[in-house]
């Protein structure tokens, strides 16, 4: 038998292995012991999700890297040469307000990250950072014929991969998301094997981190293999699930940014005003979808309307040890991914601010509109749209599309909404460039994909 150790310290890193093929194809495999090492405010949570026989859930509340790690790691964020992170350092600032950080971490920066001696320097300082000993500790307990890293740019992972390449263990490492290798900072430590969603994020990580082509595997994002399958609920039962009346046409309406949601409800009774005053359809409806880490609207801040229905995703919560202190983390539950699908397969017309959700969208061919202003006109910079938006490289190749529609002003958002209502054909051929460039595959079989390839490794 075989052992794969693979951590998993977060409610999206636990939702694109656990609720993809590339779990289910990895633990029907017999002859494959899975050993998932989690925070310990969660083995029971996941013991009852995941009963499966050959799979073995280890507690480890991981303490975190030493200040010299930390401060190696805040190097290592600003030494990256791209728009992100100056934005990054923008965004700080307003959070922050420490001029001399905003000051030393840009000229930093601009007279570092050019250089190619840098990259060698943080992975050379790396050494020194000293083997986390119960990590240690457990790697040596299993003997892992290779460790798994879902996201090569957490700071739990880079524990793992660290303990793991000096221990001698074959290390296969997962990009999680389309931002990351542009917005997380150089790779401090790179794996034996990288897995990517995509061709673009291929060239990310030879051009950024350094990565050997032919150490990279292309696999497309195992998340996304349920947008291209068939919906385990039709509309009808959809919208009876939800208590909407079957004659609505329905918007999946997310326009949240960060924790102020002042600026959304806004934009929420914009709509919903629109709606009942005769702009949009009267036989429109708004699925609210919260994203799982949004602070909950006070009652009474939205207008009544019988237009609207929220949802929130991610009802399950934990307290864990994450690191250097106690934070609430989230679970997906297979009933919060198929309430996505099933929003997104039923909507019209999707809104939202930068998130992927706007690929999602793409990948059902539904129209996009991106929020660019701000709902509420007095909103802090650092909770601001307008401060945010521009810079991000990932998400400019999804402006560059001409697959989303760019709405600066509620009047602009209400246009476009009926503009794509009557005709849901506009800007397909952006939509599909947006599913080209950053899903790549469109068979559903991505996770079955990272199954295989990490499986190929394991009996070699």
């Amino acid at each position: 038998m075989k052992t794969i150790i693979v951590p998993i310290y977060n409610g999206i890193r636990a939702r694109n292995f656990f609720r993809t093929d590339t779990y289910w194809d990895l633990v029907k495999d017999q002859n494959i012991k899975l050993v998932v090492v989690v925070p310990s405010a969660k083995v029971d949570y996941y013991k009852k999700e995941f009963p499966q026989p050959n799979v073995i859930f280890e507690p480890l509340d991981v303490k975190g890297e030493t200040t010299f790690g930390r401060n190696l790691n805040d190097a290592a964020i600003n030494l990256l040469n791209t728009n992100t992170i100056r934005l990054k350092q923008k965004l700080a600032y307003y959070k922050h307000e420490s001029i001399f950080k905003l000051v030393f971490w840009r000229i930093f920066n601009r007279l570092f990250s050019p250089l190619p001696i840098s990259m060698p320097i943080v992975r050379l300082l790396d050494k020194f950072e000293p083997t986390d000993k119960e990590t240690a500790a457990l790697l040596a307990k299993h003997k892992p014929d290779l460790v798994m890293l879902p996201d090569i740019v957490f700071p739990v992972d880079r524990i793992f991969i660290r303990a793991a390449k000096r221990a001698g263990y074959f290390t296969i490492g997962l990009v999680r998301s389309w931002d990351n290798l542009t917005s997380k900072g150089v790779v401090q430590i790179l794996p034996d094997k990288l897995v990517v969603h995509n061709s673009t994020m291929k060239q990310e990580a030879i051009k950024l981190a350094k990565m050997p082509a032919d150490d990279i595997y292309v696999s497309g994002p195992p998340q996304f293999d349920w947008h291209f399958r068939p919906r385990n609920m039709d509309r009808e039962a959809f919208m009876k699930s939800l208590n909407i009346p079957a004659d609505r046409r329905l918007v999946l309406c997310a326009p949240f940014f960060n924790d102020y949601v002042k600026s959304s409800v806004n934009i929420i009774n914009t709509l919903t005003d629109a709606i009942h005053d005769g702009r949009l359809p009267k036989n429109l409806h708004l699925i609210v979808r919260y994203r799982p880490t949004n602070a909950e609207i006070p009652a009474g801040m939205l207008k009544p309307s019988d237009h609207y229905t929220i949802t929130r995703p991610c009802e399950a919560r934990f307290t864990v040890k994450n690191e250097q202190s106690p934070v609430e983390d989230y679970e997906h539950s297979q009933a919060d991914v198929e309430l996505l699908m099933n929003s997104l397969a039923y909507s019209d017309v999707i809104i939202n601010t930068i998130y992927t959700l706007s690929v999602d969208a793409a990948a059902m061919q539904k129209p996009v509109i991106n929020v660019r202003y701000d709902g509420d006109p007095n909103v802090p910079p650092k909770y601001g749209v307008k401060i945010f938006y521009k810079g991000h490289d990932h998400y400019e190749m999804i402006e560059n599309s001409g697959g989303v529609r760019l709405a600066w002003t509620p009047e602009e958002l209400v246009n476009q909404i009926i503009m794509y209502l009557q005709d849901h054909s506009i800007d397909k051929p952006g939509r599909e460039r947006i599913v080209r460039e950053q899903l790549e595959f469109t068979d559903g079989l991505s996770g079955k994909r990272v199954a295989d390839y990490i499986k190929n490794y394991l009996h070699r």
